[in-house]
């Protein structure tokens, strides 16, 4: 089972302008924050009660071990069996890898 997000909240809630995010309308409250976000990962041999990684202490940025979404789908690949050097041809014929550069989270496998 594989659960994330690609963003979270922004830390602190915004005043929906004066200062706000350019996008906030007007309307105070809390927008994407691509800095930090988070990744459920359960079962298929995954070793489960890990906690990878935090943020600082106002969750604004990754603090130690920084985790990529690159990281995240190596992990996956591994966990299945899959190849990670495993690529595609695109239709001018060229390869093109199904991964980008990452590494498996070792802390859960």
């Amino acid at each position: 089972v594989v659960l994330c997000g690609e963003f979270s909240r922004t830390p602190r809630m915004n005043d929906g302008g004066n200062g706000g995010p350019p996008l906030s309308k007007g309307t105070p409250g809390r927008d994407h924050w691509g800095n930090a976000m988070f990744c459920l990962l359960g079962g298929g041999g995954v070793r489960g009660g890990q906690i990878v990684g935090s943020t600082n202490r106002l969750g604004e940025s990754p603090k130690d071990r920084p985790v990529t979404p690159a990281d995240i789908h190596h992990t996956i690949y591994r966990v299945l069996g899959v190849d990670p050097n495993l690529s595609f041809l695109n239709h001018a014929g060229r390869p093109v890898p199904a991964l980008e550069a990452g590494s498996p989270i070792e802390e859960l496998l």
